[in-house]
């Protein structure tokens, strides 16, 4: 009789469960997970079905197979992602009749499949068959378990012996299924002799394979010897000086060399590795490569001929302004002209992008007549991209600084370190050895494997920001560079951009004119940077579109074609930005503040709006951790400071208060929107409208004080840019503002202030 039961139901992806076999399972899936906790609760069975197709995750009834195997869970462990690890051992196999699926768990009713067998003797006549099958199966396959020979000799029933001998075989799922489905012990039995048997032919095939391959390297080694007996044979003729060529000219080529002694006993001693190594084997190949990287990188500096003249000439060629940064540079020169040494502090020049941080290297190397050689950072995460990997990998070279080295083919080049603040954790301790005049004469490449001198070599750094390790940063002298202001961007647009576009292009000077009034609108509606990078995209893109146009029409003699403020849009298109972007209208709550990012200065409007509630401070904008903490600090100055700021005590206790900044997606940090904020919330609180035409930055105190802040100039540029003319920044920069160009000091109504209460009284209406 069969008998049909409800039990809980689980469905695995690539593993069929034989009665008898115990399986570790991982499962993941919530409705399983359910199951299998209910199931060890209650102490009762569980039915184990293999799911048809493994990749898919919400799985019915007809995605499972219809034969499955109860099982009983010995062990249960849950961890701490939420999945649970089980032992579970297969009872009997079933007929699944009915599936239901609840809110949290899957169940199923079965029939027990009952094992169809009549002739015991037979039986048992097969069994041993399979038995001795297995058994030479085994001899071949190391990976099965030891005493699984005797466990499965052990068993007496033929029907479990077939079970316990599938979940051994490496069968395919769809293999497995097939024989948890035959009922019928004898066609079980025989469809696993036959598998076996193919299993066991397949070994033996792999065997003749391997025993071919080793004759072949028997036959390799052989010929090794024999060409070590030919030489020996050689040298007792007298014929031990007849070498290779090859092998003749890297030995004079090492000897030729100003090699260190270290680096030239290396090379010899691995020369003389390779006249032992035949020519066909892989290791030659390595040790071939190893000799030719050691020729490869130069052992000799350049010389040089220093002029300050030619240097400043070079400077001011390739660079507008700057000046403060040029006198430093030729303070560099002129200190190594006199002392020959380049044991000086690394420069490193912070700015946005496109205010000409690595053209001033380029400029350097230019005015001391050195090769110029950069090395990207941004996205190194890994020590050997600096170090170099070791020989014992394949395909290892020499790290990045090692493959400057040799395209710069001498020891003295300019090596420019590009985004040294977005260099990974991990190869900073490399950086260190090479950035510090003491050690980096001594520069060991784990490829090499010999010290190296990097002490003949100027380093030169830059970076968006101030974001570097302070160990890196105690080994470099930190430069400055600010963005440029309108008149500056029109200045070096008509004395640098287009005149070299012009020649870049084809064009003649005659055939093409700027305009002033069009390179200014350029810089107001088509870039929104601190630099001259789009800038100079921008003009590029006019100067093709003109030389087609010249192209075009045929008529490239004696045509002029000059670009005004109203013909931009021919070549530009609509303008991109909008210079009035920060709104004219007062607004209850919404405070103009200035922001420094890496790409130059922001004007960051800042929006507080007060809800019913509890007092509650409310934030978004996707703020930083530090620019959140200024948010809690201008609140608690608010309230505080409640009655002088007239505010209603009830409302800190029936409204709350939500800070938003605009432009959710970009990430936003930092304590210099302190007291934007806290005009904000004042605002907000007060129903007084903020001024539209004031922009302030300054960090702010529990008491009110208002701290300074770092990047004025960039922000001073971004107010002027956004047409605000009257700006609030802390007292403590006042020091700073005889540093800001004269265009600035005059266009810009500056106030410093040292209080809060200053800044509420200015800007609120």
């Amino acid at each position: 009789m069969t008998e049909k039961l409800t039990v809980p139901l689980i469905a695995l992806r690539d593993i069929v469960l034989f009665p008898g076999a115990i399986e570790p399972l991982l499962i993941g899936r919530t409705k399983s997970v359910n199951a299998v906790c209910k199931t060890y609760e209650e102490q009762s069975d569980i039915l184990v079905v293999t799911q048809k197709d493994p990749s898919i995750d919400e799985i019915n009834a007809n995605d499972l197979y219809n034969v499955g195997t109860i099982g009983h869970i010995h062990n249960f462990m849950k961890l701490n992602d939420g999945t649970v690890k089980v032992l579970i051992k297969g009872l009997y196999r079933v007929s699944i009749d009915n599936i239901s699926d609840e809110d949290d768990i899957i169940k199923a009713s079965y029939t027990k499949l009952q094992n169809k067998s009549r002739n015991s003797k037979m039986l048992e006549g097969l069994k041993r068959a399979l038995i001795s099958a297995f058994e030479q199966f085994y001899k071949y396959n190391k990976k099965l378990p030891q005493d699984v020979l005797n466990m499965i000799s052990n068993i007496d029933d033929p029907s479990q012996t077939c079970d316990m001998i599938a979940s051994y075989l490496p069968l395919k799922m769809s293999e497995q299924q097939e024989i948890l489905e035959l009922v019928n012990v004898k066609k079980r039995i025989e469809k696993l002799i036959f598998i076996i048997e193919s299993q066991t032919e397949l070994f033996l095939v792999e065997k003749k394979i391997k025993s071919r391959v080793r004759k072949q390297v028997e036959k390799s080694q052989k010929e090794y010897y024999l060409n070590e007996q030919l030489k020996a044979i050689n040298r007792e003729l007298g014929n031990s000086e007849e070498q290779p060529d090859e092998i003749k000219e890297l030995k004079h080529k090492i000897k030729s060399l100003p090699m260190s002694k270290e680096a030239s006993n290396k090379a010899l001693q691995e020369l003389n590795r390779l006249k032992n190594i035949p020519n066909f084997s892989q290791e030659s190949v390595v040790i071939k490569n190893y000799i030719d990287w050691l020729i490869g990188i130069p052992w000799s500096q350049s010389k040089e001929e220093l002029s300050m003249e030619y240097a400043e000439e070079m400077l001011n060629k390739h660079h507008y302004g700057l000046d403060k940064i040029k006198d430093r540079i030729l303070e560099y020169i002129a200190v190594y002209k006199r002392t020959k040494k380049v044991k000086s502090q690394i420069l490193c020049f912070v700015g946005p992008p496109g205010v000409g941080k690595t053209s001033l290297g380029k400029s350097i190397a230019d005015a001391m007549k050195r090769p110029f050689a950069r090395i990207s950072l941004g996205g190194v995460t890994d020590e050997a991209e600096i170090r170099g990997h070791r020989r014992t990998y394949v395909g290892a070279m020499p790290g990045r600084l090692i493959q400057t080295m040799k395209r710069s083919s001498v020891t003295n080049p300019i090596i420019m370190l590009d985004e040294i603040d977005k260099l990974g954790s991990d190869p900073e301790s490399a950086l260190l050895e090479v950035l510090d005049p003491e050690q980096n004469s001594t520069f060991t490449d784990n490829y090499l494997e010999v010290q190296y001198d990097l002490s003949k070599v100027i380093f030169i750094a830059t970076a968006n920001s101030f974001d570097i390790s302070l160990p890196l940063l105690d080994r470099m002298e930190v430069i400055q560079l600010n963005g440029y202001t309108e008149e500056e961007k029109l200045k070096i647009a008509k004395d640098f951009i287009i005149p070299k576009q012009i020649e870049e292009n084809g064009l003649k000077n005659n055939e093409i004119k700027f305009d002033d009034n069009a390179i200014l609108n350029i810089v107001r509606y088509y870039t929104m940077e601190s630099g001259v990078r789009n800038l100079e995209r921008k003009i590029s893109k006019i100067t093709r579109k003109v030389v087609r146009k010249l192209v075009s029409s045929g008529s490239e003699e004696n045509q002029t074609i000059t670009i005004t403020a109203d013909s931009l849009q021919e070549y530009l298109g609509i303008k991109k930005y909008n210079q009035d972007i920060v709104s004219r209208e007062p607004t209850v709550g919404v405070v103009n503040g200035l922001a420094w990012t890496e790409t130059g200065g922001d004007v960051l409007t800042i929006e507080a709006l007060k809800i019913p509630g509890t007092g509650q401070l409310l934030t978004t904008g996707k703020l930083g951790e530090v620019m959140q903490e200024s948010m809690k600090a201008a609140y608690s100055f608010v309230k505080s400071q409640y009655q002088v700021l007239k505010i209603e005590e009830e409302d800190l206790s029936k409204y709350d208060i939500h800070v938003h900044v605009p432009e959710g997606a970009v990430p936003k940090d930092g304590p210099s929107a302190g007291i934007t904020i806290c005009t904000a919330i004042v605002s907000a609180f007060t129903s007084k409208k903020p001024r539209s035409d004031v922009a302030m930055t300054g960090e702010i105190t529990l008491v009110g004080k208002v701290l300074p802040i770092g990047g004025l100039r960039e922000k001073l540029l971004a107010a002027r840019r956004n047409g605000i003319n009257n700006i609030l920044i802390p007292k403590d920069n006042e020091k700073d503002i005889d540093e800001l160009p004269n265009i600035l000091k005059n266009d810009l109504n500056i106030k410093c202030v040292k209080h809060i209460n200053e800044v509420l009284q200015t800007v609120l209406i």
